[in-house]
């Protein structure tokens, strides 16, 4: 099953401190990232990637289920700092099938 995948990034407020966000970069986001370009090597990242200038990832997750996919979210390292979405995604051509399907339905009440 795929799904789409959006984490965008929290702003922590004000009250965070200046030169945290070195240790930040250093012990969450680079590594997150490393971890991110693995899972895309092995192919269950499809695609995806950081829409230019923003503070956003989103990609294309390929998992056996929802908790596959919970275990791979949940083991990137910036997970606890991203707000997450996710929408499985439904075949194409089954889509077009159930709406032929219900094209069928619709002729046949008429």
């Amino acid at each position: 099953m795929q799904y789409l995948v959006t984490m965008e990034y929290v702003e922590p407020g004000p009250l965070f401190p200046a030169q945290a966000l070195g240790q930040m970069v250093e012990q969450t986001i680079l590594p997150s990232f490393d971890l991110l370009a693995g899972l895309q090597a092995q192919g269950k990242i499809l695609a995806g990637g950081i829409p230019a200038g923003s503070r956003t990832a989103v990609f294309i997750v390929e998992a056996a289920s929802h908790d596959e996919l919970d275990q791979i979210v949940e083991g990137i390292p910036w997970w606890g700092l991203m707000k997450t979405t996710v929408a499985p995604l439904q075949d194409f051509a089954k889509r077009a099938a159930n709406d032929r399907a219900l094209l069928e339905r619709i002729k046949a009440a008429a």
